[in-house]
């Protein structure tokens, strides 16, 4: 990444409208079954004048920007994402992409319409997407916030709470939010690993009362950051749902995404360490093979 000159809202609106923001796609695999069981979207900016601009100076300008901004970068993140869904369920791809969302803007309740008029237009059903709630930005319309999120969970969509216990905010949230899913930072998964005995010993008892804690509310647990496989072990040892991370992929371009998902589907069962080889085998191979890779689906996808 590098970063030339500042970065304000006005390059950000030019940017939008320049098509020079795009989507990668991070996997989340199951514990249990080893599947790919959804992909977080993330975004990017490649400026044509500045090259790759690091995503935290972006976001943060534009968490800090007018709510006409906020509103025009999340559709274009949502209609991005919709028309990626609407790509691969021609594939016969079903599965779900988690969005990013600000919390300033899920305070807004045309939030709620956009959506909803986006599902409309891509004939897509609500469970073909995800909601991640980040908590860079303090509620201060918690009535509005819980209107728009109890209608997603009513219509369907599903609900995380990411990078869960990095906030005081984090259990006020989870009880007044409609979560289906929580996804623990991977400040805390880094410490399962860590050469002091106390911060593991200290971290996996934390992560095992918020598992528990999860468990009788009936929420999905997903590890976050995953880079070694002490902490694969871990995390699997202590009950998580589902992981994801470098270990098991860095976020990737649309088409290894897709790739790595129908391979994943040609896959028989198998166990999490074979599973976390094949995809370690996979990225590593698809770098090398990019121009053929990117033949191969942009046709199938024609």
């Amino acid at each position: 990444m590098k970063h030339i000159g500042a970065i304000n809202a006005k390059l950000i609106e030019e940017a939008i409208a320049n098509q020079e923001f795009l989507l990668h796609y991070q996997p989340q695999s199951c514990l249990y079954s080893g599947k790919i069981v959804g992909v977080e979207a993330l975004s990017r900016w490649n400026s044509k004048i500045q090259g790759a601009i690091d995503p935290s100076i972006f976001i943060n300008v534009i968490e800090n920007s007018g709510i006409e901004l906020i509103a025009k970068f999340h559709e274009w993140v949502i209609r991005t994402a919709f028309k990626q869904i609407v790509k691969w369920r021609e594939m016969g791809i079903y599965i779900p992409i988690d969005i990013n969302f600000s919390t300033r803007y899920l305070q807004e309740r045309e939030c709620l319409t956009l959506i909803k008029s986006l599902l409309q237009e891509y004939n897509l059903p609500p469970s073909c997407f995800g909601i991640e709630v980040t908590e860079s930005y303090s509620i201060t319309k918690m009535p509005d916030i819980q209107f728009v999120l109890q209608s997603l969970h009513e219509m369907g969509v599903k609900i995380a709470l990411d990078d869960f216990c990095t906030s005081y905010s984090s259990l006020d949230y989870l009880s007044e939010l409609s979560a289906t899913k929580i996804k623990i930072d991977k400040r805390f998964i880094h410490r399962l690993d860590a050469e002091s005995t106390q911060s593991r010993n200290s971290t996996g008892i934390i992560l095992e009362s918020i598992i528990d804690m999860a468990v009788k509310l009936g929420l999905e647990v997903v590890a976050e950051g995953v880079e070694t496989m002490k902490q694969l072990e871990q995390v699997t040892l202590l009950g998580f749902d589902a992981y994801q991370g470098y270990l098991f992929s860095p976020p990737i371009p649309w088409y290894l995404a897709t790739t790595m998902i129908l391979n994943e589907m040609n896959r028989k069962p198998n166990n999490f360490l074979n599973h976390y080889s094949s995809s370690e085998s996979f990225i590593s191979e698809s770098f090398l093979k990019l121009p053929a890779i990117t033949s191969d689906i942009c046709s199938a996808a024609a």
